[in-house]
């Protein structure tokens, strides 16, 4: 005999909740560019608000050894590396004379709205967590305090007061990619006239491969600029857009090459360097600078993270990001005629530099050609 099953109120909003938090989170994560290169740890449960991984010790290289005698044996040790998790997430009021008379789902267009918000949140947010080093999460996120908007006209301020120490990782100035004071009062980011050009890039690879950073599986080093940066690039001969790697790669090999189409927001190739753009890359101004401003260059300075493997962590959204549709009950005495109720979403994650000698920070005055 066949069995039926009944679902009670209680699954189907179980359902219901699910089928809100995968939508905003496929949405969400097709947005991502800082999230998706870092090594991932999954959220702590229960176990406090701090997230820790480690780095390996690496070794150096071998010894001479007898058949008789393997010598001394090494120690294998790791180095903790933590970081505070964050939260982050929004709400908005649906009335329920506008749910009742749209023709589209009022709430489903909410939680995407909410999506593509925290995609910039959340990018914002992981690029300032690689980028500095500020205590106070206000001053960290460019916020006014809780409930403030994180990043609210995407510029850094007082970037020229800080000092190296105050950088996550090791920051170069684009005219200026010998000295080995990465202040950013001391640094030159160059001015309207300096190109964003391959030698650039060939320089900033090379430091990388001395500190013996590992590119990704693909054999390429990663680097996430602002669009004005890639529209610059672009004007470069070296670089091989999009559409030309992968046909070239086609032609060489006679395959689509794994990951090339499906690598969110790669735009192109230029000395074994794949970069993706993004319009959360930190960036200021000069009267945003302070101290040292002058020393950048005229005009706007964007940072650009260059990085190799495991230079990077970041916590799984599983478990963190989750969404809230509220509907007004007949015991909810604030809203006495059911008139409105409310979505929203959370996320808790965070982000932290792993090994700075695979990573670098590069400040370029604004280019030639911006679009």
């Amino acid at each position: 005999m066949a069995t039926l099953t009944v679902q009670t109120s209680t699954s189907l909003t179980s359902m219901v909740v699910n089928y809100y938090d995968r939508r905003m989170l496929e949405r969400l994560t097709a947005q991502l560019m800082f999230k998706q290169f870092g090594v991932p740890k999954e959220l702590p449960k229960n176990e406090g608000t701090s997230v820790i991984w480690h780095r390996w010790n690496l070794f150096s290289k071998g010894k001479l050894i007898t058949e008789s005698g393997a010598g001394q044996s090494r120690g294998i040790s790791a180095t903790k590396v933590s970081a505070t998790l964050l939260m982050v997430g929004d709400h908005a009021t649906i009335t329920t004379y506008i749910d009742m008379v749209a023709i589209n789902s009022i709430v489903e267009g909410a939680i995407d709205l909410f999506a593509d918000s925290a995609a910039l949140t959340i990018d914002w947010c992981i690029g300032r967590m690689l980028l500095w080093r500020k205590t106070a999460n206000s001053a960290r996120f460019e916020a006014a305090g809780f409930s403030g908007s994180v990043g609210g006209t995407n510029i850094l301020s007082a970037i020229g007061t800080l000092s190296a120490a105050q950088f996550q990782a090791p920051l170069w100035g684009v005219d200026d990619l010998t000295t080995r004071n990465h202040a950013a009062s001391a640094l030159n980011g160059g001015n309207s006239g300096t190109s964003f050009s391959p030698n650039i890039i060939r320089s900033l690879v090379l430091k990388l491969k001395v500190k013996n950073a590992l590119p990704f599986e693909d054999g390429y080093f990663k680097a996430i600029v602002h669009p004005d940066l890639v529209n610059a690039l672009r004007s470069s001969s070296a670089f091989i857009d999009l559409n030309k790697y992968v046909d070239n790669m086609i032609f060489a090999k006679g395959v689509l090459p794994t990951g090339s189409i499906t690598e969110r927001g790669l735009v192109g190739v230029m000395e074994k360097v794949k970069f993706y753009e993004s319009t959360e890359a930190p960036m200021c101004t000069a009267t945003n600078g302070a101290t040292g401003a002058s020393a950048h260059g005229n005009g706007r300075y964007y940072f650009s993270f260059f990085f190799g493997k495991n230079s990077y962590g970041v916590t799984d959204f599983d478990g963190g990001l989750h969404t809230y549709v509220k509907t007004p009950g007949p015991n909810t005495v604030s809203v006495p005629l059911n008139q409105y109720g409310t979505v929203g979403y959370k996320a808790i994650f965070t982000s932290q530099v792993l090994n700075p000698s695979a990573c670098l920070w590069l400040l370029t005055g604004k280019p030639l050609v911006v679009g």
